[in-house]
Parts: C-alpha cells; sequence; structure tokens
C-alpha cells in the first residue's frame, strides 16, 4: 500500500503510514494471541481449529505491516482510526 485516503480525504504516505500500518498490524497480532491465550472459543471448537485461526490471523498481521493485505471496510476502518483517531462507522446514521 503506497498511499492511503482517510475519510477526510487526507491522502496519507510515507512514515506516517508505515507506521499506522506497524500499529494495525500490531493489534491483530496480539489480538490473534489473546485470543488463542484466553481460550475465547466455544468447547466444540478443536485445538487445531485453534491453531489455525491464530496462524492465519498473524499471517494476516505480517500482510497488513507490509501494505499487502487487501483492504477491506475493516482494515479500512482500523487503519483510518489510527491516522485521525475518529473511528467511521460503516453505516451513518
Amino acid at each position: 500500500m503506497e498511499s492511503f485516503v482517510t475519510h477526510t480525504g487526507e491522502i496519507v504516505t510515507g512514515e506516517r503510514l508505515t507506521k499506522a500500518l506497524n500499529a494495525v498490524a500490531d493489534f491483530w497480532a496480539q489480538n490473534a494471541m489473546a485470543v488463542y491465550k484466553e481460550n475465547a472459543y466455544a468447547s466444540h471448537v478443536s485445538e487445531k481449529t485453534k491453531i489455525n485461526n491464530r496462524e492465519r490471523q498473524l499471517e494476516q498481521a505480517e500482510r497488513i505491516r507490509s501494505g499487502n493485505e487487501k483492504c477491506g471496510f475493516w482494515l479500512w476502518q482500523r487503519i483510518n482510526t489510527e491516522l485521525t483517531g475518529e473511528c467511521v462507522a460503516f453505516l451513518p446514521k
């Protein structure tokens, strides 16, 4: 990802974008580890599935960090929030 457009129309590039991507990736990786550690799953979910989910999310965090993760709304929202401090709703009032 070479640039990012915030909800205000600001185009963010360079070090500021890199810092935002790193912050979002760090959050995503920490979340993956916390969900696994806290065993936040229903009792019928296998250990293999839990490990696979954790590993998939950790890989996704690295794609976010490198700017190679597909930027759907959830990711745009997290990056936008990191850059602007505002969490924009998917469905406005």
